[in-house]
């Protein structure tokens, strides 16, 4: 399917990265959409309509117009269970990674990423989060850790996003304390389709296990860009280095958890005055 994604962007004097900031999102991701290699959903389209600043009927050829796709997302009736899934394939010329989410799931969990500490880690934002979670990661760990570490988060980041379409419903806010032994981690997170991290988290030893403790940062850089979360992380106090980032692990599902529940007083309406959420303060 043509689209007149990339005509807009240049209309607006954007690159790839800055409409990818606007929307939450990266600017590989970006790239697939106005390439058709990624198709333009519903929820993709409403997201780039905001960040374009246009209406989704703009952003197709008048050949691929639809009446299907232009009919407004209908609300998420009371007590609806339709389940939000997204299963999202990322591949680079240093990964290729697969990433399935089920965010009213119960917590399953199939990860592989040929790195035994960040499988540990994302079993216990699966559990804790209760979001059903697949990933299969195969990266060039011969020559370290960094590329499918971020690209894990961006893979994840991005199921999730998609798997929340338009935001509708959802509680948006959430906050979780996680105490683990002598550690103490506060998280706080928004789905604003803003993204934005605060990392306020300290190690005392460069590694834990084989993993360099500095990729936990650029892992959580990469989910908040990806699923256009603002997110808060800082570790209040601690001296074990794998509970204080487990901690942070558990923070973040715990309150993710709280954030993408259903209102039931407001399951028809993005949470927000402005009607949509994302763009401009």
């Amino acid at each position: 399917m043509t689209n007149k994604i990339r005509d807009l962007r240049k209309q607006n004097g954007l690159s790839q990265q800055d409409l990818a900031k606007r929307i939450g999102t990266t600017g590989q991701q970006v790239g697939h959409l106005e390439a058709g290699r990624r198709k333009l959903t519903q929820g993709w389209m409403e997201r780039l309509a905001v960040g374009l600043d246009c209406g989704p009927a703009d952003l197709l050829g008048a050949a691929n117009v639809s009446s299907n796709l232009l009919q407004p997302v209908p609300p998420r009736p009371s007590g609806d269970t339709t389940m939000r899934t997204a299963t999202i394939e990322r591949r680079t010329k240093e990964t290729k990674i697969r990433a399935a989410v089920n965010l009213d799931g119960t917590g399953e969990y199939t990860v592989s990423t040929g790195i035994g500490f960040l499988d540990h880690m994302l079993e216990q934002l699966s559990r804790h989060s209760l979001i059903d979670l697949e990933v299969e990661a195969k990266g060039d760990l011969h020559i370290d850790f960094h590329h499918t570490t971020e690209d894990t988060g961006i893979a994840i980041g991005e199921a999730v996003a998609e798997a929340l379409g338009n935001r509708a419903g959802i509680t948006r806010y959430g906050a979780a304390q996680i105490p683990m032994d002598e550690t103490l981690t506060h998280v706080a997170l928004d789905i604003s389709n803003r993204p934005y991290l605060i990392w306020k988290v300290e190690f005392t030893r460069p590694k834990l296990g084989e993993m360099d403790t500095e990729l936990f940062k650029e892992w959580f850089q990469a989910f908040a860009q990806a699923a256009g979360v603002t997110l808060h992380v800082e570790n209040i106090y601690g001296e074990n280095n794998h509970h204080i980032v487990e901690s942070c692990y558990k923070g973040l599902a715990r309150a993710l958890r709280q954030a993408i529940e259903i209102d039931p007083r407001k399951s028809d309406a993005v949470p927000s005055t402005k009607g949509v959420l994302g763009g401009s303060l």
